[in-house]
């Protein structure tokens, strides 16, 4: 998965979709919260109980920790720049990246936002008031 995205694709089909769409919502997600419900018991005994049972699967993840830590001199300009001080809280900006360089505080999407919308308003040029 670090350099690639699963996909299932292949495995969906107009067929397989009106299929699932029939079946009753608890078939879906069972009672108690647990999603393909009707995957995992037909699976059960074919599959270890263990990946069946997992809840803690992930989606694709990024390395965004790394991808900060290796671009920090070029994050720390734009989060800094006149076009950042126009239209973010620059001390609330600086605590955050700060705590997240330390390591106190884990990447979220506040950095990746302001870091869009600055370099948004550089690229377009955009007039703020």
């Amino acid at each position: 998965m670090a350099f690639s995205i699963e996909s299932r694709v292949p495995f969906l089909n107009p067929k397989l979709v009106q299929f699932l769409f029939s079946l009753p919502e608890s078939y879906i997600i069972a009672p108690n919260g647990t999603t393909k419900a009707i995957f995992r018991r037909a699976m059960r005994g074919i599959v270890p109980d263990t990946v069946l049972d997992r809840q803690d699967k992930l989606g694709f993840a990024t390395p965004e920790q790394n991808w900060l830590l290796i671009m920090k001199p070029w994050v720390d300009e734009v989060l800094t720049s006149g076009e950042a001080a126009k239209v973010l809280r620059t001390n609330t900006v600086q605590r955050e990246w700060q705590g997240i360089m330390r390591g106190a505080k884990a990447v979220d999407c506040p950095v990746w936002r302001w870091m869009n919308l600055t370099l948004w308003i550089r690229q377009f040029s955009v007039a703020v008031d």
